[in-house]
Order: C-alpha cells, then structure tokens, then sequence
C-alpha cells in the first residue's frame, strides 16, 4: 500500500502561502493531483485560470471567492467546483484559510496579473 508519510510531503512557498503536495504524478499519483493551499489571514491567490477542471474545499478557516464576476463567501466544508477557462481567485478571511484541491495532472496555471502559464510542481 503506498502511502506517503505526512513529513514527506514537498511544500512550496508562492505569494505568501504554502502549499503542499499530497499526490503528485511525480510521486505515482497517474491521474489526479492533491495538494492543500494554507492562506495567511487576509492573503489571497492571484486572479487565474486552469486548462482543466479545479475542485477544491474549505478545509479551515473563512474566505471569499470570485468566479468569472460572482463573488461567494465560504466556510468550512464548502466545495467550489470552478470550470475550465474560468477566472477566479481566493480571498482568505481574517484568521487565514486552508483549502484542498484536487485536478488534474499536468493542469496548466494561467496568472492574469502577469500573463504566466505554468505547471505547478504540486500538481505535476
């Protein structure tokens, strides 16, 4: 049975928040990738887009999110299924958020603010 230890799990820092790798095709995840994103309060995710599907819950924490110009509160236990193409981004609440998304590998991350696409680590 593979599993991988909680100390073994890689972690990026991006834009103020964590994030760690839970399953990754680099670590035989084949087909979905599985990461959660630890917001500081009152940090946020960049306005983006993905060439796949992005379904995440709220897994601590409070936080408002703006999809393609819809803006929702959420709270813990909350999912947000976000389409393909869709632009959105994540507001953390006021004593910080912690999200766990899962998509597909290879998905390709498409930052608004400074035109970048790129595979994240965490999801390939």
């Amino acid at each position: 049975m593979p599993v991988e230890r909680a100390a073994d799990h890689p972690t990026y820092a991006i834009g103020g928040n964590t994030v760690t790798s839970l399953a990754s095709r680099a670590r035989g995840s084949a087909e979905t990738s599985l990461f959660r994103i630890d917001l500081p309060p009152g940090g946020g995710l960049p306005p983006h887009r993905h060439d796949h599907f992005d379904v995440f819950t709220m897994a601590a924490g409070t936080g408002r999110m703006h999809l393609d110009g819809e803006v929702t509160d959420i709270a813990p236990g909350d999912a947000v299924v976000v389409p393909p193409d869709a632009l959105h981004w994540l507001e953390a609440g006021a004593d910080g958020a912690s999200i766990v998304v899962t998509m597909l590998p290879g998905t390709k991350l498409l930052r608004e603010d400074d035109g970048s696409v790129t595979v994240p680590p965490w999801v390939d």
